[in-house]
């Protein structure tokens, strides 16, 4: 038994002795420091670094700073069996920190003073310079709760707070915080005043971060008034703008029971000062005014009333049963306070019953008779074009048990809605709906859409859901002259669309005409899930294309009365649509068209044929006359833009080898006849022979390089060669040219180019000749020899009409060496040989 005992004495003695190496040595002391900073900044994020720690039995001395922000000091004596202190302490918050927080400080916040007592029973005192004012403080902490407090903090900036916080700065001004509070038989017992003055506000920060417009003038000036005796405080408080005034008059806060009785009154004179919160013109007075009580910082009990919403509101909560009475309230005042201005004219009433404020739970009667609806509101709200008509609307609801039964209609000679009806759970989010309406006439919607609109459009349609997912549709569209149909058990979907006028689709769905005719699909979905879709889509549509519209988009002139036919079948698997289609028109075929997109990744991968029978149909792209015909297939993708490869075994008897990527266009054509060639563009067929050319064009910015390279051929009878046996007496189409190549620099319809051709007796060279390709305009400078002819000239007119002019004193020369070598340099002689060369040219 002495064993044991002695046992536990040395336990104790270690354990004493441990505490005591852990607590008042330097060795501990280093553990506790770093242990407290680490614990502090795991929890709170604080960068807390302890730079001294010494707490020995009887003494403390402290020294910490706090992420170079702040600097703390604490020192004093300690009494560890009767849990004294008498500690002084010193906090320091350096200015030039603060600079790099935004805060302009003309010196360091500084606040110091002593702790002094036991730790159920001391008192605070402390002075400083903190945030613009000179603090005094002196407080008195019984049994962990403030009894005594006198404190003047006057003229605290409220811009450094803000900036103190981290915050951008909303507001400018001062608050003033002064308290007397003395502890009568260790009770409170005092006054205290907290006064706020705002002298400017940044509205346009408000409103970026906010998205709030508030009025001008909306500087507040607030004062409370607080009596402290025993555990209850008295208030009384008032806050004011120009545009409003908040007050209370008989607050009472109960320390002990912690509950809140307050009256209020909230007066707002003038509603047209809101225009720029509201978004709308208001005008009149709203006075709001009851009493409330809150226990435990939960609403408690309310009765209020509200006066200016053109009938009586009140509202009460008691028991926790609240109810909310509502009689002839009219709906304009009600609209333009939630920001819709005059949107809608009426009286509404309502008789509201819940328990406390679940309103999952409560039960409900509203109506609204014979409510007329403003339609230039409307306008200002859409930003359309909507056309005057009256509205009426009628509508009623009942709740009870967290369930809405609801029933409306809406007549006007626009849009009617003979039938709205079904119910609203709350509590699981069901909705049941049924609803039936028309419009009668589209055309009363022409000035809105832009368009001539004909025809009606009518939806009867069914529907259950719980929260966003489908339990069962049924729909039936009548519109654009057809029908769309929808069924769904909420698991598959089937579409039916008949006779749908692509035309007035276009219009109602707010897209430019691009064609008319008429669309039928069918459609099985084997589920809902429109991240994921799976099953089969069969469309075809057949029509005229819009020459207006397409004109406008492609800024060329579209051929009136061109007739497409489009094929698609569409198989989805896994939000993939796997399609092949064709389109059919009086310009162009697209014979094939098959590939897959992925409708999540917005990735097009196919490949087609095009067949183009008639070049002539497409003359409007290039705003020129065209002939010809080829048969094209490639590869056609899209992924963030277009890459397309295109090939054509028969183009102008040659090949084409090319592709499409990034708006390049990169062309190879092999072995092209070039009077097919120039022919088919409307060109001066001067050329007889095959030729290579290699095209690199920007589709977006229409400029780029093209290179010709002419195997061995013949210059054609024209203007030039004519001119050229005129003066030689030889003809230069008997030449075969070996050499012939050709390098043009395209900028939007300008093209300029130099031309090198080379036979055994004669060459002919084109030095920065230019060519329009929008009016055909040339100027094309040049030089000729043959044999011993060496003469220059200029072909200018349009490619249609071109017209030679040579120069007199080449041809002069050359005519010399051609009549026999003779050397002349006597005016008199050239003078008669010019004239007759200025005459035939």
């Amino acid at each position: 038994m002495k064993k044991i005992l002695y046992g536990f004495l040395v336990l104790i003695l270690v354990l004493l002795v441990a505490i005591y190496t852990l607590l008042f040595t330097s060795f501990g002391n280093g553990i506790v420091a770093n242990y407290a900073q680490n614990k502090i900044k795991q929890n709170t994020g604080l960068d807390l670094n302890i730079t001294r720690f010494d707490l020995r039995f009887s003494s403390l001395n402290l020294e910490a700073s706090l992420a170079d922000l702040a600097k703390l000091n604490l020192e004093g004596n300690l009494s560890l069996l009767s849990l004294g202190f008498d500690l002084s302490y010193l906090i320091n918050f350096d200015k030039n920190y603060a600079k790099t927080m935004g805060l302009n400080l003309d010196k360091n916040l500084e606040f110091q003073g002593d702790i002094k007592g036991k730790a159920s029973d001391f008192i605070v005192n402390g002075k400083g310079y903190l945030l613009g004012s000179h603090v005094l403080l002196d407080s008195r902490i019984y049994n962990y709760s403030p009894i005594a407090l006198n404190l003047d903090a006057k003229n605290l900036k409220i811009e450094d707070i803000e900036h103190l916080l981290n915050s951008n700065e909303y507001l400018k001004g001062n608050i003033d915080i002064m308290a007397k509070i003395e502890a009568k038989d260790l009770k409170p017992d005092g006054n205290a005043i907290i006064k706020l003055y705002t002298n400017s506000i940044n509205y346009e920060q408000i409103k970026k971060d906010f998205g709030i417009d508030l009025p001008k003038k909306s500087e507040l000036n607030s004062e409370i008034l607080a009596t402290i005796k025993e555990n209850q405080i008295y208030a009384v408080s008032k806050t004011s703008n120009d545009y409003l005034n908040l007050q209370t008059q008989k607050t009472l806060y109960d320390l002990t029971k912690n509950t809140l009785n307050t009256d209020f009154e909230l007066k707002i004179p003038n509603l047209a000062k809101l225009e720029s919160l509201t978004q709308t013109k208001l005008n009149g007075a709203l006075n709001v005014m009851g009493n409330l009580s809150l226990l435990n910082n939960a609403l408690n009990t309310l009765d209020a009333s509200i006066d200016g919403l053109g009938g009586d509101v009140n509202a009460s909560l008691k028991d926790n049963k609240l109810v909310a009475l509502l009689k002839d309230v009219k709906l304009e005042r009600l609209l333009a306070l939630a920001g819709y201005g005059s949107l809608a004219q009426g009286n509404l009433n309502a008789h509201l019953q819940s328990m406390g404020l679940d309103f999952k739970n409560f039960n409900a009667v509203a109506q609204i008779n014979n409510a007329k609806i403003n339609p230039s509101e409307i306008k200002r709200l859409t930003k359309l074009d909507f056309p005057n008509n009256s509205f009426s609307l009628d509508a009623k609801a009942n709740a009870k048990n967290g369930v809405i039964d609801y029933n409306a209609l809406l007549a006007s000679n626009l849009l009617n809605i003979k039938k709205l009806n079904g119910t609203y759970n709350l509590n699981n989010n069901e909705l049941k709906v049924d609803t039936q309406a028309f419009i009668d006439d589209l055309s009363q919607f022409n000035a809105l859409s832009g368009q001539k609109l004909q025809g009606n459009l009518a939806l009867d349609s069914k529907a259950h859901l719980i929260g966003s997912n489908i339990q069962n549709l049924n729909a039936d569209f009548n519109l654009a002259g057809g029908s769309i149909k929808a069924n769904s058990n909420g698991k598959t979907l089937d579409l039916d669309i008949s006779k749908l006028d692509l035309e007035k689709l276009f219009v109602i769905t707010g897209m430019p005409n691009y064609a008319n005719g008429l669309i039928n699909a069918k459609g099985h979905l084997n589920s809902i899930d429109f991240k994921n879709l799976n099953g089969n889509v069969n469309l075809e549509a057949k029509g005229l294309l819009n020459a207006t519209t397409l004109s406008k988009i492609l800024e060329k002139k579209f051929p009136n009365n061109t007739s497409y036919d489009l094929k698609a079948d569409i198989n989805l698997k896994n939000n993939i649509a796997n399609f092949d289609s064709s389109l059919k028109s009086s310009l162009a075929n697209l014979t094939h068209f098959k590939g897959s997109f992925d409708i999540n990744k917005i990735l097009l991968n196919s490949d087609f044929v095009l067949d183009v029978s008639d070049f002539s149909k497409l003359g409007f792209l290039l705003d020129r006359k065209l002939s010809g015909k080829a048969l094209f297939n490639g590869k056609l993708d899209f992924d963030k833009g277009i890459n397309a490869s295109i090939k054509s075994e028969n183009l102008f008897e040659g090949k084409l080898d090319s592709t499409l990527k990034n708006n390049v266009l990169n062309a190879n054509l092999t072995d092209v006849e070039l009077s097919n060639l120039t022919k088919s563009f409307d060109l001066s067929d001067i050329y007889q022979g095959r030729a290579s050319l290699n095209v690199n064009y920007n589709l977006l910015s229409e400029n780029g390089q093209v290179n010709l390279n002419m195997k061995e051929g013949r210059l054609k009878q024209n203007a030039i060669t004519n001119a050229i046996k005129l003066i030689t007496l030889k003809d230069i189409t008997d030449d075969v040219f070996h050499t012939a190549k050709a390098d043009a620099t395209i900028r939007k319809e300008l093209i300029d180019f130099n031309l090198n051709m080379q036979a055994q007796r004669s060459n002919i060279q084109i030095a920065k000749g230019n060519f329009n390709s929008k009016n055909g305009t040339l100027n094309v400078p040049f030089e000729a020899k043959l044999d011993r002819a060496d003469f220059k000239g200029v072909i200018t007119g349009t490619s249609e009409n071109p017209k030679v002019k040579l120069d007199t004193k080449s041809v002069v020369n050359t005519l010399k060496n051609v009549i026999g070598g003779q050397e002349s340099n006597s005016h008199k002689e050239n003078k008669p040989v010019n004239k007759l060369l200025k005459k035939i040219f």
